[in-house]
């Protein structure tokens, strides 16, 4: 007669084989977990057109080691955004520059700012350049870098802007999840640093 000790020895095994395949099952798109801050409603602007410009001067999303780790990783993104309140919204699948264009529109309309539809133009005008994205693996760690400019355009001039950067890192355990954590943390950091009070005033100055 098998021991009951036995068998949840077996039991165990068989749920920690199958969390292994689970986890190192490769998949063609990264889980981004954007956070939205909780923020008073302060900027006086109303509603905006919101410009994206994908300036990379390398366009590789990831290097091959992490190419290499990921396997069938295609360059699209799944998208999370969460409020305060722990309200978790899957928006969908995205490149890299529809997904920080989304994640931007997201951050605007959570401070009571109104952007307009893509086709449709305003004398106020943010512009969002991405610089730089890039997800490294170096020595078992997860490494991630971004910079951006946002630029305050009124009737197409320059009125002031913010430059905005950032790193991060986390150990690779298994599969791609740290990966997708440390992109989600980076970027809910970096686009939430972005001080809406003080890009707005700059269009008096």
């Amino acid at each position: 007669m098998i021991s009951f000790g036995f068998r949840i020895q077996t039991i165990a095994f068989i749920l920690f084989v199958a969390l292994a395949t689970y986890y190192c099952a490769s998949k063609n798109y990264l889980v981004v977990n954007y956070q939205l801050p909780s923020e008073p409603v302060t900027v006086q602007e109303t509603e905006i057109s919101l410009i994206f410009k994908d300036q990379r001067t390398e366009q590789i999303l990831v290097t091959q080691s992490a190419k290499s780790a990921l396997k069938d990783f295609s360059g699209n993104f799944a998208l999370i955004v969460a409020s305060g309140n722990k309200n978790e919204r899957l928006l969908g699948a995205f490149s890299l520059s529809s997904m920080m264009e989304t994640i931007f529109r997201q951050r605007f309309e959570n401070a009571g700012v109104r952007v307009a539809p893509q086709n449709e133009s305003r004398p106020t005008a943010v512009e969002i350049i991405l610089k730089e994205f890039k997800l490294d693996l170096i020595k078992r760690k997860w490494v991630v870098q971004v910079t951006y400019q946002a630029n305050l355009l009124e009737e197409d001039r320059f009125k002031g802007g913010q430059t905005i950067s950032g790193n991060a890192e986390r150990l690779r355990v298994v599969g791609s999840k740290d990966a997708e954590m440390v992109i989600g943390e980076l970027l809910t950091d970096a686009v939430n640093r972005l001080n809406l009070d003080e890009l707005f005033d700059s269009s008096g100055s």
